[in-house]
């Protein structure tokens, strides 16, 4: 049943939303999240092809999974790997199909039997094959395919369904749409049509027939989708409002929320609103008065009863109804300033879902957040998170350096981690680099020394003290501590020839990475040293043929830092690199 299953949804990241930290993708962080550095010199492809023939399982694994690290560069295999998809191991077809989903949309001659592998008994290939379809997008042959795998007996291949058709958009639409006649696979369409928002608006006409839906659960999710729909949804109105006295409350609850969302359109509601004003239940009476507010926006009257009971909903002891209270606050334009004391307030004793919320609006202030992110500082539960936003508030945030630098000694690596990137983006270019942060040169954690070296880069000159620590990392046993550390000293005593003798051959083999932030840090470092780093120049020039476009530009950025001319535009790339 749909209630029972509702929290396999969460499998999946990319499906329900969760946060993700976007700023790895800056710089070299990606480079000390992934953990891994330049490898040893890789076998060939024609190598790995000949290992698919091997008749041990393991063998025949370990090159699939060879193949599926080159990506889109492994797609001279796509026939060898579609031959994989009939082997007699589950666990052999399961990688297969993951490898082709690596090689991406240059692997759309497998289609045809990812296809026919999305049918196959056993369900971790079944996940796989629907997974790498979404890779490939190819929507006209997996809509079929993704339409079968909504009524899955196994939760995670539906799960993947929903990503992939979320990831199509409005092409997935249709397939959402017939799903939702169909009582088995309701719900899971519901949820979809929601993560689409306003993309899925050719459904309305069945996600309004589905509230008829005998389930309570059902008919909740087919609102909030409703809702996303915003004033597209007016047709709907006359149905929701029926279900502003729903038996159910969840569903009376969200009929309210979603007549909010619809705004203007919804104004022949607002008398059974009135009515669920006078509800019992904690939440019911605060959704209200938001939607009535939301639906006649130029009423004062409105705002002024709706703001009231969302501002003491603040305080109220149940999560649910003070992330509620804070979303209509935001949504109804209340400055966050307005809202700074209340939410430092009730910091201390929220949940932990709702910290997170509250520390983004703290952000999202500015400096006027600050006191609220330090006070969420030193708070175990709420530190990681606190520090990840003051990192993006870079030197806006120097009041919270020594509550960072306490951070920097939490028992959690990754709260560690997260405090030395806000400490070096705060420190950027004037430091000091306070000892706290060279001492974590010696973190028992490859990552968190990794990152200490990032920081003190960024911190640049004035991390001069850390450079005789720094010198001995670039004999590390481990690449990732090399690649970072090189590209630090880089940016700390960018006038030591010693630093650039040893750093040099690093960056160059960073070039080579399978990481596209090592790569384009590697290209930034060795145009930094300018002509000191000629050497580098065959690798950067071939770098301009990277498949990502920013080390591209990095690379002929740096080629002109080194004096050397280039100009001829870099090739386009024949195979585009996977998301």
């Amino acid at each position: 049943m749909p209630a029972q299953l509702c929290a396999q949804a969460k499998l999946s990241p990319n499906f329900r939303g969760y946060w993700t930290l976007g700023f790895w993708s800056v710089g070299l962080l990606a480079v000390v999240l992934a953990a891994r550095g330049i490898a040893a010199q890789a076998p060939t492809t024609a190598a790995l092809k000949a290992a698919l023939k091997n008749p041990d399982e393991k063998a025949r694994i370990a090159a699939i999974d060879s193949l599926a690290k080159l990506g889109p560069g492994a797609q001279d295999a796509v026939k060898d790997l579609a031959e994989q998809l009939a082997d007699k191991s589950a666990m052999v077809r399961a990688h297969a199909a993951w490898a082709l989903g690596r090689v991406g949309k240059g692997a759309q001659s497998a289609a045809p039997a990812l296809v026919k592998s999305a049918a196959d008994p056993d369900f971790h290939v079944r996940r796989e094959s629907v997974e790498a379809l979404m890779s490939i997008g190819d929507v006209e042959l997996a809509n079929p395919v993704l339409a079968a795998a909504l009524e899955d007996k196994e939760p995670s291949v539906r799960v993947a369904a929903l990503d992939a058709l979320t990831e199509f958009g409005a092409a997935g639409v249709p397939v959402l749409a017939s799903a939702l006649s169909k009582p088995d696979t309701r719900y899971w369409a519901a949820l979809a049509l929601g993560e689409l928002g306003p993309v899925a608006k050719g459904a309305l006409p069945q996600l309004t027939e589905a509230l008829s839906d005998e389930h309570p659960d059902v008919r909740r999710e087919i609102l909030l989708a409703i809702g996303r729909l915003g004033a597209e949804a007016a047709p709907a109105v006359p149905t929701i409002t029926k279900l502003v006295s729903d038996k159910d409350q969840s569903v009376q609850n969200a009929a309210a929320y979603s007549l909010g969302q619809i705004g203007p359109p919804a104004k022949s509601s607002l008398d059974a609103l009135r009515e669920g004003m006078k509800s019992t239940d904690e939440l019911m009476p605060t959704v209200c008065a938001w939607a009535m507010a939301r639906i006649e926006p130029d009423s004062k009257e409105a705002w002024a009863n709706a703001k009231p009971l969302l501002l003491a909903a603040l305080r109220h002891k149940n999560p649910r109804v003070q992330a509620l209270s804070l979303k209509g606050l935001l949504d109804m334009g209340t400055p966050p300033a307005e809202l700074l004391p209340v939410l430092n307030e009730v910091l201390a004793e929220s949940d932990p879902k709702l910290v997170d919320e509250i520390l983004a609006v703290l952000a999202s202030s500015g400096h006027e957040g600050l006191p609220g992110l330090i006070l969420a500082l030193k708070r175990p539960e709420s530190r990681g998170h606190a520090a990840l936003l003051l990192e993006r508030l870079g030197p806006k945030a120097s009041e919270a350096v020594p509550g960072l630098i306490v951070a920097a000694g939490d028992k959690s690596a990754e709260v560690r981690r997260e405090a030395l990137y806000a400490l070096g983006a705060i420190l950027a270019g004037k430091g000091p680099a306070d000892p706290a942060i060279i001492a974590a040169l010696d973190d028992q954690d490859t990552q968190v020394r990794a990152t200490a070296a990032y920081a003190l880069g960024r911190i640049g000159p004035a991390s001069r003290g850390a450079v005789g620590k720094l010198r001995p990392m670039l004999e590390s046993d481990e690449p990732l501590v090399r690649v970072v550390s090189a590209w630090a000293l880089v940016h700390i005593t960018p006038q030591d020839d010693e630093v650039t003798r040893k750093a040099v051959p690093i960056l160059i083999q960073g070039l080579k990475s399978e990481t596209v932030a090592v790569r384009r840090g590697s290209a930034n470092a060795l145009g930094k040293l300018g002509p000191k780093a000629r050497e580098a120049a065959g690798a950067l020039t071939d770098a301009t043929r990277d498949p990502d476009a920013t080390v591209r530009t990095a690379a002929l950025a740096a080629l002109e830092q080194l004096g050397v001319i280039h100009d001829k535009a870099p090739s386009r790339p024949r195979r585009a690199r996977q998301r």
